[in-house]
C-alpha cells in the first residue's frame, strides 16, 4: 500500500510540475521516489515497518497486503525507476509523461494485490489508459500514432472479453471475491459426478483470454510487434516488462483460486504457451529492426512464463519474482544501449551496433552480459531464472519444457546478431556519451544473480 501511496502522490506532483513551461526535467526526482517506494515495500515485506493505517483505508476483501504483494510492488517500482533513470538523457521525457507512467504503475500495484475482481479490472484500466497516451507520445511519428491506436483497440477488445468472463464467473459462483469464488466449484468438484457449471467454465476461459491478450501470448500477440516498434523506446520497455509481470501475477492468483478445478483448462493454456515460445523465437530470426527483434523476444518470454501458470498452487511465486527480476534487468540493459546507439547514429537496425566493442569496450561488455542473460546462458541471472522455471515445470508438463529448451536454442540465432555487429563489424561512428557506470552496475547485478541467486532469494523469501 505504501508503494501505491508514494507513487500516486509523486505522479500528481509531476503532473503539476508538467504545467510549468520551463524545460526542467524531473526524471531524477521520479526515479528517487520510485526507489523509495521499492525500499519501503521491501521493508514492509520483511516486517521492518508497517503502514496499517494506510491499508485500513481499503476494505479487506478488495486488496491483499501480504509479503508477496509487497515484494512484487517493490520489484515493479524498482524496475520503473531504472527505466526512467536510464532514459533520462537520450530520450527526453516530459514531466507529464513521467506522471502518466507512474499512474500506470499504480494500476500494476493493484493487479498484483487485488483480492476482488472489480479491483483487478480497475487495476487493468489504470495500467492501460496512460499507456494509450504514452504509446502515441511521439506526435509527429506516424508509427507512434499507429501504435497508440492499435494498443487502444486491442486493449478495449481484451477488456470487453475480460468483463464478460467476470460476469460469467459471478453468475456461476455468486461472488467476485477470490476467497469466495472457489468455494462453490470446490464443493462441486469434491462431489463426484457433478460437473462445473457452464458459466464457471466459460468465465475461466474468457478471463484467461483477456489476460493472454495483455501478456501478448499466441495467438493473441498480433498487436505486440507493431505497438512495441512504434512506441517510444521507454514505453516499449515498460510494456515488455512491467505489464507482463503484473499481468502474470494477476493471472496466477486467478488460476490459483481454482487450483485443482481448472486443471482441464491448463492443457490448452500450455499449448498456447508452447506456440508462443516457438512463434516468438522463430519470428525474431528474420527481423532486421532491433526493437522488433526484442518485441518478438518479449513474446517468447511470455511463453516461458506460461509454464509458471501451470504451477498455480500458491507456493511458487518466488519463481515468477526472480524470473521477472532477471528478465527486466537484462531488458533494461539491452534496451538502454540500443536506445543510446539509435539516437546517436539515427539507425534502427543492427548496424547501429557496428564496432561497438572497439568504440567502447565497457559498453560492449555490458551488452554481452545483458544478451547472455536474455538468452539464458550460464553464469547469468537469466540462466538461473529459466533453470528454476524449467525444473518445476518438468514435474507438470515435460513436453512443454522440451519446447522451452528448443525455443532457447533458437533464440541464440537472433541474439547472436548483437555479437556479430558489435564484435565483427567495423564502424567509424563516434560512441555517444552514455551512462557507463549505470550499465556496468546493471551488468554486475545480473552476474551476481547468476553466481549467487540464493543470496537474494534466501534473504527475501
Amino acid at each position: 500500500m505504501i508503494a501505491l501511496f508514494v507513487t500516486f502522490f509523486s505522479a500528481v506532483a509531476l503532473l503539476f510540475l508538467g504545467l510549468n513551461k520551463k524545460e526542467s526535467n524531473y526524471s531524477v526526482f521520479a526515479a528517487i521516489s520510485l526507489f523509495a517506494s521499492a525500499g519501503l515495500s521491501w521493508a514492509c515485506s520483511a516486517n521492518l515497518m508497517s503502514f496499517g493505517i494506510l491499508e485500513s483505508w481499503v476494505p479487506a476483501n478488495m486488496m491483499l497486503f501480504g509479503k508477496e504483494q509487497h515484494l512484487f510492488s517493490a520489484l515493479l517500482a524498482f524496475i520503473v525507476g531504472l527505466i526512467i533513470l536510464m532514459f533520462r538523457k537520450n530520450e527526453i521525457i516530459g514531466n507529464d509523461q513521467l506522471g502518466l507512467m507512474m499512474f500506470s504503475l499504480c494500476g500494476a500495484y493493484m493487479m498484483v494485490s487485488y483480492q476482488h475482481l472489480v479491483m483487478l479490472f480497475l487495476g487493468i484500466e489504470v495500467l492501460s489508459i496512460p499507456l494509450f497516451v504514452l504509446a502515441g507520445a511521439s506526435k509527429n511519428n506516424l508509427a507512434s500514432n499507429e501504435a497508440a491506436l492499435k494498443y487502444f483497440l486491442m486493449g478495449a477488445f481484451s477488456t470487453g472479453i475480460f468483463l464478460l468472463g467476470t460476469a460469467f464467473i459471478y453468475g456461476g459462483t455468486g461472488s467476485l471475491e477470490l476467497e469466495m469464488m472457489g468455494i462453490k466449484p470446490s464443493f462441486m468438484h469434491a462431489m463426484e459426478g457433478m460437473p462445473l457449471p457452464v458459466l464457471i467454465n466459460a468465465g475461466i476461459v474468457l478471463m484467461s483470454v483477456g489476460l493472454l491478450f495483455k501478456v501478448a501470448a499466441a495467438p493473441f500477440h498480433f498487436w505486440a510487434p507493431d505497438v512495441y516498434e512504434g512506441s517510444p523506446n521507454r514505453t516499449t520497455l515498460y510494456m515488455a516488462t512491467i505489464v507482463k509481470i503484473a499481468a502474470f501475477v494477476a493471472f496466477y492468483r486467478f488460476l490459483n483460486t481454482f487450483a485443482g478445478i481448472a486443471d482441464a483448462w491448463k492443457g490448452w493454456i500450455s499449448v498456447l504457451g508452447g506456440l508462443t515460445i516457438l512463434w516468438g523465437n522463430i519470428a525474431a530470426l528474420n527481423q532486421t529492426s532491433v526493437k522488433r527483434t526484442l518485441a518478438f523476444s518479449s513474446i517468447a518470454h511470455a511463453g516461458y512464463l506460461v509454464m509458471f501458470l501451470l504451477m498455480a498452487d500458491g507456493t511458487n511465486t518466488w519463481i515468477l519474482w526472480f524470473y521477472g527480476l532477471a528478465y527486466a534487468l537484462a531488458s533494461v540493459l539491452v534496451f538502454s544501449i540500443a536506445n543510446q546507439l539509435s539516437v546517436s547514429t539515427g539507425k534502427k537496425d543492427f548496424s547501429a551496433f557496428n564496432g561497438l566493442a572497439k568504440r567502447s569496450p565497457i559498453v560492449g561488455v555490458a551488452l554481452v552480459v545483458g544478451v547472455l542473460s536474455m538468452a539464458g546462458i550460464p553464469v547469468s541471472a537469466g540462466f538461473n531464472a529459466k533453470f528454476y522455471l524449467f525444473s518445476f515445470a518438468w514435474q507438470h508438463m515435460p513436453w512443454l519444457v522440451g519446447i522451452g529448451l528448443l525455443g532457447s536454442a533458437i533464440s541464440v540465432g537472433y541474439y547472436f546478431k548483437f555479437f556479430k555487429h558489435a564484435f565483427m563489424q567495423e564502424s567509424e561512428e563516434r560512441m555517444p556519451m552514455v551512462d557507463r557506470g549505470w550499465l556496468l552496475l546493471l551488468a554486475s547485478l545480473i552476474l551476481l544473480l547468476g553466481a549467487m541467486p540464493w543470496a537474494v532469494l534466501n534473504g527475501i523469501f
